[in-house]
Parts: structure tokens; sequence; C-alpha cells
């Protein structure tokens, strides 16, 4: 049985912005990187659920779009979250925080080993996905930890 998180290698910082073209034009220019690309998902056409391919949230399964944009910072990347007047984890932490630091996440072997230390420990799952070769998963440790704590794990499922 696992016994605490096998990682503490952080690999990512998710931040909530209100304009992600601004966020990531002054990031660039601060640190004299290229200018990231923007994801921007189509709202006209939610993705389909699958098995292997889905987000959860609270319960229930849902599109959780996001426009988003990731810039390596050394070992770590940090993503630009802006999210869609929509629901979703990071619509959620906007609408009760403004701008800010959504989430830390490191990576994991054993998804759903993981999960269930975490809700062992105490921490409710938030939200997770999977797609393609990747799973994630967010957990309600912000009073806590003082943010939320993201787990992902790459590649075929360990568990």
């Amino acid at each position: 049985m696992l016994k605490h998180i096998d990682n503490n290698q952080l690999i990512k910082i998710g931040i909530v912005v209100d304009n992600i073209e601004d966020a990531a034009r002054h990031y660039s220019k601060l640190f004299g990187i290229e200018m990231p690309a923007i994801s921007i998902p189509d709202l006209n056409n939610a993705p389909e659920q699958t098995e292997d391919s889905y987000t959860w949230q609270r319960g229930e399964k849902r599109p959780t779009r996001t426009k988003y944009a990731n810039m390596q910072m050394g070992p770590v990347t940090v993503e630009l979250l802006e999210p869609y007047d929509e629901p979703s984890p990071w619509n959620e932490f906007k609408q009760k925080h403004g701008q800010g630091v959504h989430f830390i996440a490191f990576t994991v072997n054993g998804f759903n080993t993981h999960i269930n230390l975490m809700e062992q420990e105490g921490y409710a799952l938030n939200h997770k996905g999977e797609y393609g070769s990747g799973r994630y998963s967010y957990f309600d440790t912000d009073k806590q930890l003082g943010v939320i704590l993201g787990l992902q794990e790459m590649g075929p499922k360990q568990d």
C-alpha cells in the first residue's frame, strides 16, 4: 500500500488569468522567451467523452474547456489558463479568487493508486481527466496546502 506520493519533483504550475494573450505576452517579454502557442477550444464543439478520453469534475463528466498556453521555464512548465464561463475547476477558482496560482502538479506512477492515497488522507478528488497517453487529477488541498495539488501520469496506466 502506498504511504506517500512517489515523486516530489514539481513539474507544472497552473495560473488562472483574465486575458491569456496579455499574460503570455508579458511573460514572453519579461523572460525573453518565445510567445507560447495558445490553445483555444471550440465552444460550439464539445469534446466526445469516452472511457479513454474524458474530463470529470465533482461527480459528473463535463467538457471543462479553457484557453491555455504552456511555457517551459527550466524544469517547470508554467501553464496559463483563461477559463470559459462554464463549469470547470479553473472557472470555479476564478470566481472565488480572481487571477492567481490555481495548482501545482507532480508526475506519478500509479494514477488510481495515488487518487486512493489522496482520498484516504482526506483530500477530495475535484477533477480528473484522461487524454490519449496521459491522465491528470486535482484535489481539494487548498485549505491545508494553500494551493490545489495536481497529479499526472504519462504513458501507459500503471494501475
